[in-house]
């Protein structure tokens, strides 16, 4: 695994200073072919960036159902960026059908984790009943522990959560706090 890592810092430094555009191709094929072996045989960081190049289509033709392939092998094996990106796709029905519960799911798994978007995202689910029973008080409670990790929205949903009463008490002064 190291040794694939440095390989690919390596192969990664050539291709940022390579003004060819053969070699910069010839360097991609390098870093696929690298991810690939490196994924088949269960990194987790590379079934992760594999995803991403699938994804985004860097590297390789876009295939949303291939990047939800490889962020599903990451995301079981607990990788919290795997574990958004599957709660982000089903969330907007990249590579497949919307599915809330698919996309609460993953959110989750991250969000316990400590992941402060997938906690706002969360949050945003439970005040929304999207894929989740509708619960404020569940919403404010992951909006909270996302606010705390410096996340804006979360830092503003708290606020007016606070201002409404929504999921709790009414209490203007800590939602002052949360708008400043």
């Amino acid at each position: 695994y190291m040794k694939a890592c440095c390989l690919f810092d390596s192969i990664y430094g050539i291709f940022k200073t390579s003004r060819n555009a053969t070699e910069r191709q010839d360097i991609i094929n390098k870093m696929v072919k690298l991810f690939k072996s490196s994924a088949d045989e269960g990194f987790v960081w590379a079934q992760f960036k594999l995803g991403l190049m699938y994804k985004k289509g860097h590297g390789v033709k876009q295939d949303l159902t291939k990047a939800i392939e490889w962020f599903l092998k990451a995301a079981k094996k607990g990788h919290v960026q795997a574990q958004f990106a599957l709660g982000h796709m089903y969330g907007n029905g990249q590579g497949g059908e919307q599915d809330f519960v698919k996309s609460s799911r993953w959110y989750l798994e991250a969000a316990s984790q400590g992941d402060a978007d997938s906690q706002c995202n969360l949050g945003n689910m439970y005040c929304k009943g999207q894929g989740v029973k509708q619960d404020f008080v569940k919403a404010r409670e992951w909006y909270l522990k996302s606010a705390i990790k410096g996340n804006a929205d979360s830092q503003c949903n708290v606020g007016s959560m606070y201002g409404s009463g929504e999921g709790g008490k009414q209490d203007f002064t800590k939602a002052r706090e949360w708008y400043l």
